[in-house]
């Protein structure tokens, strides 16, 4: 009977021993699973639209058609066009009052603050304002008052180069004030009152006004440089690069006291880049190139590259163009610029969050607590990132319409504003993340 008892006794402990180790595998897979499904150690980010801009950089050299306008006597000007504006056949665009009887300095010191009191006539009268919203009335009323007491300080103080600068910021408060609180007339009666100060002021010159017609149509500009005669785009036709190379080793010209402005005849103007021949022959004759100017780096203008000139000892330089006056008015002879030589548009994903899957590029996002895998088509590598095509992208360059895509026979596209899981353990299709 013990004999009986034993091996029963043994073999329910066999039992439960293979129980107990059925019960642990079971927890055991049970936990793998659940380590598989749910994990928090993930980390993501969310998908946006990005260019990815490569530029080339170069010394440039801006040409114009013009040429320096002077009067047979020493004076002041007081223009009746804005800088840079065009004026036509018969139309008086400056006053004349010759000043032979005050001195350089007193000639010098009544022109800029004409210039200063018209421009701020100019101002008042267009509203050209930086504010707009009644938010912005406490700020302005801040500038206003500021610049009001350190205008005063200025003159004062017999300071007028920083009182022509403070009475600018007084100015521009001021417009913005009158357009924001819906005040036109203050900007106007200031305007009125800056008339007559002009007014005095041209009297207490103490000379006639000689009027000032335009014999032919041209761009007035105020300002000279010394490099009109330099860099003038008569020269551009027979500019070689070392013929380019000598002009950027020239002196700017002085002028005499006489000096209205100058005149510019066309909108045409150019722009010479010297470069070796390696570099020339990147470029297309008859393409249009997006520039960026340093001196104006929050615009940029197309130029159509008329010629691409290489000497035989391998010199090259480069010849672009453009009418659009407006913008070249005010550009340095000689400032750095940059050609875009090749801009990508898309999402910019990790490089780390790219994976391949049953032969197809993507991502997995993240959806509530559910993992998914989304495709992507990878156009650009960068330091660290790729730049990967939008789904309507992909369509228009593979003209495949609407059945490629977010089809339900297909994998999901990347869309914007997807969470995409830029790291993660054991990632697959509908995991689940705590």
């Amino acid at each position: 009977m013990r004999a009986e008892k034993s091996v029963k006794i043994q073999k329910q402990a066999v039992v439960n021993a293979i129980i107990l180790v059925i019960i642990l595998g079971l927890f055991l897979y049970l936990g793998i699973q659940f380590s598989r499904n749910f994990s928090s150690s993930v980390s993501t980010q969310r998908t946006q639209v990005f260019t990815d801009s490569k530029y080339s950089s170069f010394r440039g050299y801006v040409f114009r058609d013009e040429s320096v306008s002077e009067y047979s006597q020493r004076g002041i000007i007081d223009y009746l066009v804005e800088d840079g504006e065009r004026v036509g056949v018969g139309q008086q665009y400056a006053v004349f009052y010759p000043t032979e009887h005050l001195s350089d300095e007193e000639i010098s010191q009544k022109q800029a603050e004409l210039n200063g009191i018209s421009r701020s006539i100019s101002r008042l009268r267009s509203g050209v304002t930086s504010g707009g919203f009644v938010s912005d009335l406490a700020h302005i009323n801040e500038v206003l008052a500021s610049s009001y007491y350190s205008y005063i300080d200025s003159v004062l103080d017999g300071d007028f180069n920083s009182a022509d600068r403070r009475g600018e910021a007084l100015i521009g408060a001021l417009v913005d004030y009158s357009v924001v609180t819906g005040r036109q007339g203050v900007a106007e009666d200031i305007a009125k009152s800056l008339e007559n100060k002009k007014k005095d002021l041209l009297a207490g010159i103490g000379a006639v006004g000689i009027p000032l017609r335009s014999q032919e149509e041209f761009y007035l500009a105020y300002e000279t440089d010394g490099y009109e005669a330099v860099f003038n785009s008569d020269l551009i036709d027979g500019l070689t690069p070392d013929g380019l190379r000598q002009l950027t080793d020239s002196e700017p010209a002085t002028y005499s006291d006489r000096i209205i402005g100058k005149t510019v005849h066309s909108p045409k103007w150019y722009l010479a880049l010297p470069c070796d021949e390696a570099e020339a022959l990147r470029y297309t004759e008859g393409k249009t190139y997006d520039i960026t100017f340093s001196k104006n780096q929050t615009e940029s203008v197309d130029m159509l590259l008329e010629s691409i000139r290489i000497d035989e000892d391998g010199e090259a330089c480069l010849i672009f163009s453009c009418y659009d006056l407006s913008f070249g008015k005010d550009l340095a002879r000689a400032q750095d610029v940059k050609i875009l030589m090749k801009s990508t548009t898309g999402y910019r994903i990790p490089e780390e969050a790219l994976q391949r899957v049953d032969g197809e590029d993507g991502v997995y996002i993240l959806i509530g607590i559910e993992v998914e895998f989304r495709r992507v088509t990878v156009t650009l590598r960068g330091n660290g990132y790729y730049i990967v095509n939008t789904y309507e992208m992909d369509r228009e360059e593979n003209e495949l319409g609407d059945a490629v895509g977010n089809s339900r026979s297909e994998i999901p596209y990347l869309n914007v504003n997807d969470l995409i899981i830029t790291s993660g353990n054991d990632l697959y299709d509908g995991k689940l993340i705590d």
